[in-house]
C-alpha cells in the first residue's frame, strides 16, 4: 500500500489525535506523534499500540500488520522534528490562540 502523504505529523495526542494517528499509519503513513506536555506522545503511542495488540488479538488485524504499523508510528521531540512531514494535522485545545500560535511556528517549519 502506498500512503498519499508519506509522513503525516499529529500535533495533539489526545483522543482525537491518537485516533488520527491510528488511521494513518494503518493507511501506511510514516506518522510522527508531536504533543508540548513532557511524556504525552510516548504515553498516546503506547497507547495506540495496545489498541492495535487488542486489534490482533481480536483477529481483526494479523500479527505482521500490527507490527509494520508500530513501526510507522514514532514520537517527535520538537516541532522543529515535523520538518519532513508532507501532512501536519492539528489536534490541540480548541483555543484560537494556541491554533493561531501552532500554525505560526509550523510555517517556519513546514515548508
Amino acid at each position: 500500500m502506498t500512503a498519499q502523504f508519506q509522513v503525516t505529523g499529529i500535533v495533539g495526542t489526545g483522543a482525537m489525535g491518537r485516533g488520527i494517528a491510528q488511521l494513518a499509519a494503518q493507511a501506511g503513513s510514516e506518522v510522527l506523534l508531536f504533543d508540548n506536555q513532557p511524556q504525552a506522545s510516548e504515553k498516546a503511542r503506547a497507547e495506540v499500540c495496545a489498541q492495535w495488540d487488542r486489534l490482533c488479538e481480536k483477529g481483526r488485524m494479523d500479527a505482521a500488520t500490527v507490527a509494520a504499523c508500530k513501526d510507522r508510528l514514532r514520537c517527535a521531540d520538537t516541532l522543529d522534528d515535523l520538518a519532513p512531514c508532507t501532512l501536519v494535522i492539528e489536534a490541540i485545545v480548541e483555543r484560537l490562540d494556541a491554533k493561531q500560535g501552532l500554525f505560526a511556528a509550523l510555517e517556519g517549519i513546514v515548508a
